[in-house]
C-alpha cells in the first residue's frame, strides 16, 4: 500500500550529500556497531513501510536518533522497491547529514587554535590568502552553507575563469531579473573574491566590468563596509584591487579604491601608476585623485609633470555656462587636485564649475574652463604660487612622512 508522499528537493539532497562526500569518514568519533545494533537498524528501517502510521513515525524518529550510524543501512533502503521505505529512508538520511554537516562546522568554527583537522572545501586557500582568526572561521563557515558547491569545484581546480564567469552573471545586479536589483549574498561575493585569487592577469581583465558591476553597488558597499565581517571582506576586495591593477585599464579598480575609502591602497597604487607616463590619461588622473585623497603633501611633485598636458578628458556644459561648452584639459584636473592639496580656494583660480565630490574630490569633469585665456591664467597663478612657496610645501610634505 503507497502512502501520500511529499515531493523531496533531489538537489538539496545532491548538495548535502556532496557536502558530506568531503572527507573518508562522514562523522569523526562514530562507534561501530554490533550485530544487535545492526539488526535494529534493519528491522526499523522495514518499518518506515508499515501500514500504522503510528508505527512508521516512530520508526522514523528512532532512526534519527540512532544517527549515522546507520548511513550503510539507509543508503540501501533509499533503493528500496517500497516506494515509503525509499521515501522515507531518504528523508532520514538528508536529515541526518545535514544535522552532521551543522556539527562539522561548529567544531570548525571553535576551533580557533586549529588542533583538528578540518577538511572543508576550499579551506586550505582561504586560509593561506585571508586568515585563520575566529572571525575569519566564522565568515568561512558561512562561505561554505551558501556556496558549498562552488567551492568545491574551485578546490577540484576545473576551470575558474569559467566557474567565476557564470557566478559573477548570476550575482550581477542588474541583469535578467524583474522587480528590482538582485542582491547578492556577501557570503558569495566573498567567495568570488577568493577564487579570483585563482585567475591570471588577463583573466582578471576579463571579469573585470562584472565584478566592477557587482562590488560598486549600493547595496554591496553597504554591506561589505558595514557587515559584521567589513574588516575581512574589505581586506579581500583590497587584495582583489592590487592584483587587478597591472591592467592596461586600471579605472574602475582605481574606482573601487576611492568607492571603499581604502587609503593605504590607494597610495599604493597611485604613486606606482603616476611613476609610468605611458599610463592611460584617465588612469592617471584617477590615480592623482587616489594621492590627492589619501596621500600627503610629499605627493605633490608626483603630480607636477602632468600639468603639461593638455588633452581634453571631458567636454560637457550646464546652465551655468549658458550654452557654450567646457572642456577639461587633463592638467586642469590635476591643478584642481593640487589646489586641494596646498589648501588653496580654486574660485580664486577661475574654476566656475566645480563640483566638490566625498569620492573623488571633486567631480572629474567639472574641473573645465570655456575660455583658454581663464585657463592660462590659472596654471600661470600656480606657477607663480609653486616658486614661491614650493620649498615650504616640500619640507612640510617630508615631515608628514616620516
Amino acid at each position: 500500500m503507497f502512502h501520500c508522499l511529499k515531493s523531496l528537493n533531489l538537489g538539496r539532497l545532491l548538495m548535502v550529500t556532496m557536502l558530506t562526500c568531503l572527507s573518508t569518514s562522514l562523522v569523526v568519533g562514530q562507534p561501530p556497531k554490533d550485530a544487535v545494533e545492526s539488526g535494529r537498524v534493519s528491522r526499523l528501517i522495514q518499518q518506515l513501510g508499515a501500514d500504522s502510521f503510528q508505527v512508521r513515525e516512530q520508526a522514523q524518529d528512532q532512526l534519527l536518533t540512532i544517527g549515522l550510524s546507520a548511513q550503510v543501512e539507509l543508503a540501501k533502503a533509499i533503493k528500496s522497491p517500497d516506494l515509503e521505505i525509499r521515501f522515507r529512508a531518504r528523508r532520514i538520511y538528508v536529515q541526518l547529514l545535514q544535522m552532521d554537516f551543522q556539527r562539522r562546522l561548529t567544531l570548525f568554527v571553535n576551533d580557533v587554535e586549529g588542533k583538528l583537522e578540518h577538511d572543508l572545501p576550499g579551506w586550505k586557500l582561504f586560509r593561506e590568502q585571508v586568515g585563520t582568526s575566529a572571525e575569519h572561521r566564522k565568515l568561512f563557515a558561512s562561505m561554505v552553507r551558501v556556496e558549498a558547491p562552488f567551492l568545491m569545484s574551485l578546490e577540484s581546480k576545473s576551470d575558474v575563469l569559467a566557474m567565476v564567469t557564470n557566478r559573477l552573471t548570476d550575482l550581477q545586479p542588474y541583469g535578467t531579473r524583474t522587480g528590482g536589483p538582485k542582491i547578492a549574498k556577501l557570503e558569495s561575493i566573498a567567495v568570488i573574491l577568493l577564487a579570483s585569487n585563482q585567475l591570471s592577469k588577463d583573466q582578471l581583465y576579463r571579469i573585470s566590468s562584472p565584478m566592477y558591476n557587482l562590488l560598486n553597488f549600493q547595496e554591496t558597499k553597504n554591506g561589505i563596509r558595514g557587515g559584521p565581517n567589513h574588516g575581512i571582506l574589505k581586506g579581500m576586495v583590497a587584495s582583489y584591487i592590487e592584483r587587478s591593477m597591472d591592467l592596461a585599464n586600471s579605472q574602475l579598480p582605481l574606482t573601487l579604491v576611492l568607492e571603499y575609502g581604502f587609503e593605504e591602497t590607494g597610495v599604493k597604487i597611485g604613486r606606482k601608476i603616476l611613476k609610468d607616463a605611458t599610463a592611460p590619461a584617465m588612469v592617471r588622473e584617477y590615480a592623482a585623485i587616489c594621492l590627492a585623497r589619501f596621500g600627503t603633501k610629499a605627493d605633490i611633485p608626483k603630480l607636477l609633470p602632468m600639468l603639461s598636458e593638455k588633452d581634453v578628458i571631458h567636454s560637457w556644459s550646464t546652465t551655468q555656462a549658458k550654452g557654450k561648452i567646457i572642456k577639461t584639459q587633463l592638467r586642469d584636473a590635476i591643478l584642481l587636485l593640487l589646489l586641494h592639496q596646498t589648501d588653496q580656494d580654486y574660485n580664486e583660480y577661475g574654476y566656475r564649475f566645480v563640483q566638490p565630490s566625498p569620492i573623488t574630490v571633486y567631480r572629474v569633469y567639472s574641473a573645465g574652463f570655456i575660455e583658454d585665456a581663464v585657463r592660462e591664467k590659472a596654471h600661470a597663478q600656480w606657477n607663480a604660487w609653486w616658486a614661491k612657496n614650493k620649498a615650504s610645501v616640500i619640507e612640510s610634505g617630508s615631515k608628514s612622512e616620516k
